[in-house]
């Protein structure tokens, strides 16, 4: 028998479910500068903001989850890795 992951607060902002790229700031922590001295408390950097958006427009692959785009997964705040890795792995076309 599994046990449930504790419950979390919901983030300060969504995007704050996906690690920026700008600047390094892990999930769950507000964007900072590049020194890690500051945060940004009035806002996310844009690059987080385009990642989120990209991983709420996929739909989760996990198989217990199959939420839809635009839905949340079923492990809020958090959206499941998996989700994460597809809607930011870049796809090439023929």
């Amino acid at each position: 028998m599994s046990i449930p992951p504790p419950r979390r607060r919901p983030y300060r902002f969504p995007q704050m479910a996906v690690k920026c790229r700008w600047c390094s700031a892990p999930i769950g922590d507000l964007c900072t500068n590049h020194r890690g001295t500051i945060a940004r408390r009035k806002d996310t950097h844009d690059t987080r903001l385009l990642d989120w958006d990209r991983v709420m427009s996929t739909r989760c692959p996990e198989r217990i989850c199959q939420a839809t785009p635009g839905q949340p997964c079923t492990l809020t705040p958090d959206v499941h890795t998996t989700r994460i890795t597809a809607a930011l792995t870049p796809t090439t076309t023929p």
